[in-house]
């Protein structure tokens, strides 16, 4: 009689409260130019990407393995550099899912959603209007600005807006120096680690990788602990995105999407109901742009 009792108010009210707040599900966004030990193109897609690629997977690695020693349940990780399919998925802590390829409607932030308790950016970069932002460009050098309710904002910015959205924060962050300190201004009480310095935008003074791995790892775990000091951030809604392109051309192919706006020559402007059309407008913004 009472192991039919229990399991009835098992059935009705949920598990316990232990094991309802067990759960800690992490979402993982890495992108490769804030790795440490990368500094130019060659490295990120040109000639050098094989040697470069490994370091990448590194920094994913050893954020996923602090994030399970420090207690998550789940982890989803999404390649969100270039081709995004650089991560291999055989060399992939196997405790991580993996969210690769393209196109994905949402990006840098494909699959994340309000069923996540913390989300994590590794390897990102500045926006280009940064000083010493190593290799700093949002979305491709077509988009010289790009503006989210008048606040210039990189891709820190526009993936961070999606997490904003379903009221999940922000927890912590690596990369270079000028995105670390615009992450901290733009997600209060991030934990933001700069693994290198820029010295303009090709050159930097970086960490050892392994000395940014074991950083990294101790970030994460600090992070994770203290996630409930850590608010989501809001975005205001209706969410309008001003974008600035490099040449009219690209500003003339963004005139395409029902509802643009013409600002000026180069300047195209959109206002979304909500932050997940406000992400996929930006990102139409690009794919329409030539570089």
């Amino acid at each position: 009689m009472l192991r039919s009792s229990l399991l009835g108010a098992i059935l009705l009210f949920g598990p316990t409260g232990a094991a309802a707040q067990s759960k800690l599900k992490v979402y993982l966004s890495v992108d490769m130019e804030g790795i440490a030990g990368i500094a130019t193109a060659a490295q990120t897609g040109g000639s050098d990407y094989e040697w470069a690629r490994p370091l990448m997977l590194a920094e994913a690695n050893a954020a996923i393995a602090a994030a399970f020693e420090a207690g998550a349940t789940e982890v989803v990780v999404n390649d969100a550099h270039g081709s995004h399919t650089n991560l291999r998925a055989d060399q992939l802590d196997r405790r991580a899912t993996l969210v690769t390829g393209q196109p994905k409607p949402y990006g840098m932030v494909e699959g994340l959603d309000g069923s996540f308790d913390a989300v994590i950016f590794i390897g990102y970069h500045g926006h280009a209007n940064q000083v010493d932002a190593v290799l700093g460009h949002t979305y491709s050098h077509a988009l010289r600005h790009a503006r989210i309710n008048g606040r210039e904002v990189g891709e820190y910015g526009t993936a961070g807006m999606i997490a904003g959205h379903y009221r999940v924060p922000v927890v912590f962050v690596s990369g270079d120096r000028a995105f670390a300190e615009e992450a901290k201004r733009f997600f209060p009480g991030v934990e933001a680690l700069a693994v290198k310095d820029g010295i303009g935008f090709t050159a930097a003074k970086t960490l050892h990788p392994s000395v940014a791995r074991e950083k990294i790892a101790a970030g994460v775990k600090t992070a994770l602990a203290r996630r409930s000091q850590i608010a989501p951030i809001t975005i205001a809604t209706p969410v309008i995105v001003e974008v600035e392109l490099d040449i009219a051309s690209n500003a003339d192919a963004a005139m395409f999407v029902p509802g643009m706006e013409r600002v000026d020559g180069v300047t195209v402007r959109y206002r979304a109901p909500d932050a997940l059309v406000a992400y996929r407008v930006s990102r139409l913004i690009r794919m329409l742009s030539r570089d």
